[in-house]
């Protein structure tokens, strides 16, 4: 959060308020009034965020003042809070006014007794700002000299002249509550409890805070103050005595700054969450009552995730964020994730703005010894997605935008994309050292571009295109193409991951543990974003894999199904962003959407033919990826296979996969493949298996197979617990791994294992906890830094789980469903 204000002189002070409370004024009396008068305020408040009424003076303000003197300060305000209360660079005491004061008559003061600790917690309750047992200790502050010129002040007070003007704010709330809205509430739910504010006689000295940092005895406060902010709606600041200036600077750049005058009966009302304010007042003898109104918000409580499995306190490469463009308009994985839980595909015949199937496509097996496909069906990402392009944020001139391959626009802006959710800005991102790591196998661009001009060398070149995201953003991390056809991706996002994790460094003779002081010494990378890419343009492709018999005659993709007889092509861009954190970095209640636990990459060697799978290669590639990540077979839940829905590639990878599992699983392992969803990708298959892992593992569940109507009887699955799911299941757990297999069209294999904790759904797990004081000063300076710029309930989503109610008495059909 931002703690320098506009400069005093370079702000025009306004000093004529918005609204004027006219004289002898009675909203409950003079409604018509009191509606115009609203009106006025909530324009204020809908324009600029704030609003100044002037009241007329108070006539017991002075009164008021003494009366306030002889209340006890607050001193025990922690200084992680202090901004968020008291504005910047606080000068002043603070007092509160509990129900204890507003509920004494003239004449009572006299017989004051200090209340009970019952009593006290009872009125604590009702009308206190905050809770001070969460906040500190009175003990810790510092004495408060008496002034001897103040010893008229003596007398003890009635307090009337305080509950006066505290009734005035109540007024203003009453009639604030016909217009939530305004303000940002859904619905007024009250206001807090009223401070007191007075100079301190020290100019730029604060007593709030002397109680330091968060000890032991703060466990619950980060969770009651950032309830409080979350909540809080308006600030209603009174000068009842003196005068003073308030300055307001914006947390974003809708609303702009401003300086105003403060004067005996001024109110000025401004959205805290919107803006920060600095209050300065003239002299000694002023007071200021200050309150807030309240929005309801959610009971927020920290959560104990489950633990990662393997050594605590150690490096781990997490899915920082992750995003697609699919075909059929689908991108975002939410909409992923629709489309493999309902089970549909997104297959269908090639546009026209593509090419002409006609000309390409005739429905005789015999189709490729005439030069023509017998298949020419896909799956195509929409036209919108496939032209549309923003060149002028990239910072590409229109001629060069419209020479480059479609492959390489679609890196640029999904690249962009997944590092945009990750956090990151354009100008956060230059001179970062984040790898990009690729998987392409070559475009068909230049088959249909024949233009030859100055970009023609560099439009279509695989090396430019895995360069297109490093150049335009200023990355500085290691750039990597990968080309093993269909297993690319996941090769990509092996080579990353082992390259990312490296938890020890040899200096000199000696080996020592990688950390900031002798990271100089090796280039050690923490951030990577891996992609694929595959865009399908020309006939040429169906026409080839048709005559190497690879494509289904059916236009499907029929896999682990008796009518399995090839795949079918399908087109889309995956990007996945990797970071490499210690357990030690990570706040309590952080989540990252999973974690890579292990992966490897293998080769057939010299196997039956160049295409054909080899189950033994691929045997040693899934227990060496499980090797590295130090887990069971038997505890790898769910097995996203390579699933090319082709004859003689299904049973041996469900061969393969029961070999590794063989009686070292009591329950079942579920098997799926994303290639009957959005078609065979290639190149970028293995980043799509790898988001739809991430996809499952966060709701427990495993998708359906379209087209899955009977087994394969090729498929070796006696004595081998396994369910080849055709509906949407759940695998009732709250934590669990899963694995992601790719298989090359010239051998080379590639296999990860991931992790996570379910995020959705009701078997999310947690636990209730404490925060440490580290910790809970991290959260709350979090949360104060995302206030006002649109990301406050973003990060409480991500970082933060929230107290669910128990699902009861839930149907058999929603446990299995998993939501």
């Amino acid at each position: 959060m931002a703690t320098d204000l506009v400069p005093a002189e370079e702000l025009q002070v306004q000093e004529q308020p918005d609204v004027q409370w006219p004289e002898g004024f009675e909203p409950m009396q003079q409604q018509a009034e009191a509606m115009d008068l609203l009106d006025g305020i909530c324009q204020a408040l809908v324009s600029r965020g704030y609003c100044l009424l002037q009241r007329p003076a108070p006539r017991k303000g002075a009164e008021a003042l003494e009366n306030a003197e002889k209340l006890q300060d607050v001193g025990w305000l922690r200084a992680e809070t202090e901004v968020a209360y008291l504005g910047l660079e606080n000068m002043t005491r603070i007092k509160e006014l509990t129900l204890r004061e507003l509920e004494l008559e003239a004449g009572q003061a006299e017989a004051i007794e200090e209340p009970s600790k019952e009593a006290a917690d009872d009125a604590k309750s009702e009308s206190s700002w905050f809770d001070p047992d969460l906040y500190g200790s009175e003990s810790e502050t510092e004495p408060v000299k008496e002034d001897p010129k103040k010893s008229r002040r003596d007398a003890a007070p009635d307090f009337a002249a305080l509950k006066e003007l505290n009734a005035h704010l109540d007024v203003l709330v009453d009639l604030l509550a016909y217009s939530p809205a305004a303000f940002g509430a859904t619905k007024l739910q009250g206001k807090t409890g009223t401070i007191l504010r007075v100079p301190h006689t020290a100019a730029g000295m604060s007593l709030v805070g002397k109680a330091g940092p968060m000890d032991e005895r703060d466990v619950r406060m980060p969770e009651e103050f950032m309830m409080w902010v979350a909540g809080r709606r308006l600030c209603l600041f009174y000068e009842a005595e003196g005068k003073g200036t308030l300055e307001l600077k914006p947390k974003s750049s809708e609303l702009g700054p401003a300086k105003l005058r403060l004067l005996p009966g001024a109110v000025l009302l401004f959205r805290h969450d919107m803006l920060e304010y600095r209050y300065l007042p003239d002299d000694d003898d002023c007071l200021a009552l200050q309150t807030w109104l309240m929005d309801k918000a959610e009971e927020l409580h920290f959560r104990q995730l489950p633990k990662c499995p393997g050594a605590d306190g150690c490096d781990r490469i997490h899915v920082k964020s992750m995003t697609e463009r699919f075909p059929a308009g689908v991108e975002n994985c939410d909409m992923s994730f629709a489309l493999f839980t309902a089970g549909s595909d997104t297959l269908l015949e090639p546009p026209i703005t593509r090419f002409d199937k006609d000309l390409y496509y005739s429905p005789d097996r015999d189709a490729p010894l005439k030069g023509k496909a017998y298949i020419i069906h896909g799956s195509f990402v929409n036209e919108e997605q496939l032209i549309g392009f923003d060149n002028d944020f990239f910072g590409i001139d229109i001629e060069e935008a419209q020479a480059i391959a479609p492959s390489q626009r679609w890196v640029l802006e999904v690249g962009y994309e997944v590092l945009w959710k990750a956090g990151w800005t354009k100008p956060t991102l230059r001179g970062q050292r984040i790898g990009s790591y690729m998987g392409d196998s070559g475009s068909e661009w230049n088959m249909i571009h024949l233009k030859r001009d100055r970009h023609w060398l560099t439009n279509n070149s695989g090396f430019v295109t895995c360069s297109r995201l490093s150049h335009t953003l200023g990355l500085t991390g290691p750039n990597v193409t990968v080309d093993t056809a269909c297993s690319a991706s996941l090769v990509a996002t092996n080579a990353a991951a082992h390259q990312m994790v490296r938890r020890n460094v040899r200096i000199g003779e000696k080996i020592a543990p990688l950390n900031e002081d002798n990271m100089k010494y090796q280039a050690q990378l923490k951030y990577a974003v891996c992609m694929g890419v595959l865009v399908m343009l020309h006939p040429g492709a169906w026409i080839g894999e048709c005559a190497a018999t690879m494509l289904s005659y059916k236009g499907r993709a029929f896999t682990f199904d008796v009518g399995a007889d090839g795949f079918i092509r399908g087109e889309g861009c995956c990007a996945v962003h990797l970071a490499a954190e210690n357990d030690g970095e990570r706040a309590a209640g952080e989540r990252s959407l999973a974690i890579l636990m292990g992966s490897c990459a293998n080769q057939d060697g010299r196997s039956a033919s160049l295409t054909a799978p080899h189950g033994p290669s691929q045997q040693m590639c899934i227990r060496s990826s499980l090797a590295e990540a130090r887990l069971e077979p038997g505890e790898v839940q769910i097995g996203e296979c390579h699933g090319t829905g082709t004859a003689l590639g299904d049973p041996i990878e469900i061969g393969a996969m029961k070999s590794v599992q063989f009686n070292k699983r009591s329950n079942p392992i579920l098997h799926a493949s994303a290639k009957s969803n959005v078609g065979h990708e290639e190149a970028n298959a293995g980043t799509c298996g790898f988001i739809k892992v991430v996809l499952l593992l966060n709701a427990a569940a495993s998708t359906p197979n379209p087209h899955l109507t009977a087994l394969n009887p090729h498929l070796e699955v006696s004595n081998y617990p396994v369910m080849f799911t055709n509906e949407l299941t759940t695998t009732s757990r709250r934590e669990m791994c899963s694995g992601v297999s790719s298989f090359g069209f010239g051998g080379t294999n590639s296999r990860a294992d991931m992790w996570a904790d379910v995020e959705r759904g009701p078997y999310k797990d947690g636990s209730r906890m404490n925060l440490s004081p580290a910790e809970g000063g991290k959260w709350i300076k979090k949360m104060l830094e995302s206030e006002g710029s649109g990301t406050q309930q973003l990060l409480l989503g991500r970082f933060l789980c929230f107290l669910a109610e128990a699902i009861a008495e839930a149907s058999e059909k929603t446990r299995r469903l998993g939501w």
